[in-house]
């Protein structure tokens, strides 16, 4: 996160800020669409030079300019390429163009060597993120910071994306360059407001387990499963759901720790009652499951008695000349009759 604000104060150029390249507070996001065709009044547009130009999204005056021989390859003096500059202001016609002469629809650049699709990922902007893949950029790329498309979605909580990458394809267990997955990810530092303000079911956290992700999955470094991680950080709705969904108590991580153990190191009480409570509940289930079992074990016996005697008759009587397999398939049932016994 630090490292994305860094680029971005960087890449940060003239006075409208949303024209520059500036990760959006979450709020503003939908005045962005609005904010983008918003032009100079008085500026020349002709003394635009070809970064300006993308930026504000003048398309008359980039192809003059690269007409008259600029190279769309070619970086600014920020390693930043137009594409970049155009993915990041949600310019699209510009994008087809600079595609349709030459750029690279995957190059790195900025200081977190991001492609141009991990710009428009970041700054939400779906229709340029449906544009890229059209044009064969790769989701799955990973920046400097490790993270691909999917995690960087998942970061600055754009669900519409995170949606259409899976739904064009993308593991929701994708990993990242630590073995992090996008629950992982989601647990760990997505901590904001945003679903209290608003609902719950825009949590990144909640929204991704309607994917059906792995919830026993462990990162490569601590062994963290989703709920380690959302305990790490103190993430009460992130574990509040990971429970619902049915996260292991048991795991533990690298340490040795399982979650409890964790949230005890971390003192935590909130979590901590959360979990205790949780175990509590699952206890009692199995108790109850028990209790039924050990209730009708009478039942269970002549049952399982009766479809024992059953299967050594099917299995006598099989219209098959071979004792081999008769004597195989008794030995089988005798097999799972002891361990039943038990």
């Amino acid at each position: 996160m630090e490292g994305a604000a860094r680029e971005c104060k960087n890449h940060s150029h003239g006075p409208l800020r949303h024209h520059g390249h500036s990760w959006p507070n979450m709020y503003e996001d939908k005045d962005l669409l609005k904010e983008q065709d918003v032009l100079p009044l008085v500026e020349d547009y002709n003394s635009f030079d070809i970064v300006k130009a993308t930026q504000y999204g003048i398309l008359e005056r980039c192809q003059e300019l690269v007409e008259a021989g600029y190279d769309v390859r070619q970086p600014d003096r920020e390693n930043v390429t137009l594409l970049h500059w155009a993915a990041i202001n949600n310019r699209l016609d510009l994008v087809k163009y600079f595609i349709s002469k030459g750029a690279v629809v995957d190059q790195l650049g900025g200081d977190l060597n991001s492609t141009p699709l991990h710009w428009a990922v970041r700054q939400g902007h779906l229709s340029m993120v449906i544009l890229l893949l059209k044009f064969g950029a790769d989701p799955t790329l990973i920046d400097g910071e490790g993270y691909s498309s999917l995690h960087l979605a998942v970061l600055f909580q754009h669900m519409p994306i995170i949606a259409y990458l899976i739904a064009k394809g993308q593991n929701v267990d994708t990993t990242d360059r630590n073995g992090q997955t996008p629950l992982m990810l989601s647990a760990h530092k997505v901590i904001g407001m945003l679903h209290i303000l608003f609902s719950s079911r825009l949590e990144p956290t909640r929204f991704l387990l309607k994917f059906n992700p792995s919830i026993k999955a462990v990162d490569n470094i601590e062994k963290n499963t989703a709920l380690h991680w959302a305990i790490t950080s103190g993430n009460v709705s992130a574990v509040d759901v990971l429970l619902e969904a049915g996260s292991s108590l048991d795991i533990q991580n690298v340490k040795g720790q399982r979650p409890l153990d964790l949230a005890h190191q971390n003192k935590n009480r909130l979590i901590i009652h959360l979990l205790s409570e949780e175990e509590k509940t699952r206890a009692r289930r199995t108790s109850r499951f028990l209790r039924i079992l050990e209730k009708n074990e009478f039942l269970l016996l002549v049952v399982s008695s009766l479809v024992l005697i059953w299967a050594i008759g099917y299995v006598v009587d099989l219209n098959s000349d071979s004792w081999l397999l008769k004597g195989s398939l008794l030995i089988f049932l005798s097999i799972i009759l002891s361990v039943f016994a038990r």
